[in-house]
């Protein structure tokens, strides 16, 4: 596999997993809605069943793509300057493009995180709302912190990784560098900052999602209670 394949595969494969955070932002934009609408849309993805573990499978395998052809690459650069470096000129010199490596492992520890805490959360706790797994773990300031830097981290490295496509592909003139080079900001750190929403969302509705979390239960427990109840009373009234 030669060195301009494999620079090319990790512009599509990026380009992919670009498109899903695009439809998973748009997705987590249900948040703003309460726990009707995003618990609807939650609900309508697991009802793909199969559709959704093979799209979830074919995802994993576009990033593990993704990472594996970038850190072989990194590897096989380094390998082919002999340890002397190349001159430095200005797009090498970029803080992150040497970052891209590092920003790429702490998304990836990031996404395993996020999977674990949302995807595998304690839904049973809440009454089978997503909704309320996600705003309780973001009404925590460490976690919404932790979710923050994250993205901005998604952001760096999405900007550059714009920035590599356009290279990759040959479609970067001379005179629309700066151009090209500042719509590639406004893609990176859009996705990015609108991610960032999210858990301040949470932070801001931390006391109303507390008090919605302790009502939501209230509600549950009176339900049970007044089910409980009303059979009691039948089985009385049958005798």
């Amino acid at each position: 596999m030669s060195s301009i394949f494999k620079k090319a595969l990790v512009a599509l494969t990026g380009l992919l997993l670009i498109g899903f955070l695009v439809t998973h932002l748009a997705g987590n934009l249900y948040l703003f809605g309460g726990a009707k609408h995003f618990d609807r849309y939650a609900e309508t993805l697991e009802k793909m069943g199969p559709l959704l573990i093979a799209a979830e499978v074919g995802l994993a395998a576009v990033f593990l793509v993704h990472v594996g052809l970038a850190i072989r690459l990194t590897f096989e650069n380094k390998a082919a300057r002999g340890g002397t470096g190349y001159e430095v000129h200005e797009n090498q010199s970029a803080a992150p493009s040497r970052f891209m490596i590092v920003s790429g492992i702490l998304i990836a520890i990031f996404i395993v995180l996020h999977i674990r805490a949302f995807k595998f959360g304690p839904r049973e706790e809440y009454g089978g709302s997503l909704y309320a797994v996600v705003m309780n773990a973001f009404a925590h300031p460490g976690v919404a912190a932790f979710y923050m830097l994250s993205m901005l981290i998604l952001g760096s490295h999405l900007t550059h990784g714009f920035w590599s496509v356009f290279q990759t592909f040959g479609l970067v003139k001379p005179a629309k560098r700066d151009k090209v080079r500042k719509v590639c900001a406004l893609l990176g750190w859009g996705l990015a900052l609108g991610f960032l929403t999210l858990p301040l969302f949470g932070l801001l509705k931390q006391d109303k999602t507390e008090k919605g979390l302790e009502g939501a239960v209230k509600k549950l427990t009176g339900q049970a209670e007044g089910a409980t109840g009303g059979l009691a009373s039948a089985d009385r009234d049958a005798r």
